[in-house]
């Protein structure tokens, strides 16, 4: 595991230079879409498992907004097994596959393609099957991760993501040139505070590393698309850590889940600032039923992990991402939690191999 946890801080520590290479490759990528018609009867698909599904729909929210088109957010078997009846020729269908090599998203890729659906893939492997498939392949080499746990990959394959859809935008009409080059440029703005503040929740967590020992369980919150990164923080918690974790969206978990025991429960709230007035209401309502609560970002109280989450309408979770990831590495580094990641894995290849024959 300590191999893991090395391979994983080295990660964290490049991920703000990769990212500022991906966001300089962004005339390439938008130059290449120019072909890509979205009309009104246009479908979107977003296609991905696990962290690059969560990428998958944050972009939805950048979707909405900029192209006026409300993607499905799908995982790839349900695409393959059912929705792709649905798909029409002049549908787009973007999948996401950090290696590359999911059976069930190059399989979704296939049969869009026979459907005569246009295909963008988006991947960190320059020849894997899913590169291969698609007739837009994007592939980002700063995403390789040679770890079972995504660091780098899963927030730099969203920034992928976003310049797709700004680049659809722009060559359909519906941002300007100018408006195109601001919204890169507050990206790389946002980026460029990406070590500040992995440094200062890895120096917090060190710091009050109780506050995670005693939680047995963990409940992460997360309102609009921090709710996609609250299933980031819970996944990486199961994977590094073994410890269950559950993701909700911030008022959903009002409605029941609060009412459960709350012994040895940690409840994590993540807050920018859209969400923070909402968040206070909430915040008594949580501690009143005996949860443990960590508040992490925008306007945190002196026990939480306060964070200056700068404003931004599409963009808040690149500056959430790197405190998630770096939490659960400090986390990780400070206790031996044994190699249950490696198990996770293994098992789930295992799965892919079974499926397979």
């Amino acid at each position: 595991m300590k191999r893991e946890i090395e391979l994983m801080t080295g990660y964290l520590n490049s991920t703000q230079t990769n990212l500022l290479s991906i966001l300089d490759r962004h005339d390439e990528i938008v130059s290449k879409l120019i072909d890509l018609p979205v009309h009104e009867s246009t479908r979107l698909y977003f296609i991905g498992n696990g962290s690059s599904g969560e990428g998958a729909r944050i972009a939805s929210f950048l979707s909405v907004s900029v192209l006026g088109v409300l993607p499905l957010c799908v995982t790839p078997y349900s695409f393959t097994h059912g929705l792709v009846d649905a798909v029409r020729p002049d549908d787009i269908v973007v999948a996401i596959s950090q290696t590359g090599t999911s059976h069930e998203v190059v399989e979704s890729l296939r049969l869009a393609r026979g459907k005569s659906a246009r295909t963008i893939a988006l991947t960190a492997t320059s020849g894997s099957p899913v590169a291969k498939e698609a007739e837009f392949p994007f592939v980002f080499p700063e995403c390789v991760e040679h770890v079972g746990y995504k660091v780098t990959g899963v927030i730099g394959l969203l920034y992928a993501f976003w310049i797709v859809i700004l680049g659809l935008a722009y060559h359909n009409v519906r941002i300007t040139k100018t408006e195109l080059r601001e919204n890169i440029e507050e990206i790389r703005r946002l980026t460029l505070r990406y070590d500040e503040l992995a440094s200062k929740a890895t120096a917090w967590v060190e710091t009050n590393v109780e506050v995670f020992e005693k939680a047995k369980t963990i409940s992460v919150l997360g309102t609009a698309d921090l709710v996609e990164t609250a299933m980031e923080f819970a996944i990486k918690s199961i994977e590094v850590q073994g410890r269950f974790s559950l993701a909700v969206e911030t008022e959903e978990f009002l409605h029941g889940i609060c009412a459960t025991d709350p012994k040895d429960n940690l409840v994590i709230l993540l807050v920018d600032g859209k969400s923070e007035s909402f968040v206070r209401r909430v915040y008594p309502v949580i501690q009143e039923r005996g949860h443990d609560v960590l508040w992490i970002g925008q306007g945190a109280p002196r026990e939480g992990l306060a964070l200056e989450i700068a404003d931004s309408k599409h963009y808040t979770t690149a500056q959430i991402f790197p405190v998630v990831h770096a939490c659960i590495i400090a986390w990780a580094r400070l206790k031996d939690y044994g190699d249950i990641g490696t198990v996770v894995f293994a098992d789930y290849q295992k799965q892919l191999k079974v499926r397979e024959e």
